[in-house]
């Protein structure tokens, strides 16, 4: 699975890092990943998944490697 992440959409809820936490905070307590970067190729998970679901704004998208 492919998932980005979109910062400038992000409200700092907080909530994707209780699904995984691959998800990490700047300083302003925006949505990043450890290693600065915005889209990450992973092996498939659900917690990922669901966490790009229930995101407020949408800041997380999945997309499998097939598209």
């Amino acid at each position: 699975m492919i998932i980005e992440i979109l910062p400038e959409q992000c409200i700092a809820c907080g909530l994707c890092h209780t699904y995984n936490k691959i998800f990490d905070y700047d300083i302003d307590g925006l949505v990043r990943f450890e290693n600065d970067e915005t889209v990450l190729k992973m092996a498939s998970d659900p917690s990922l998944t669901q966490a790009a679901k229930a995101c407020p704004t949408n800041a997380i998208k999945i997309k499998s490697e097939l598209t």
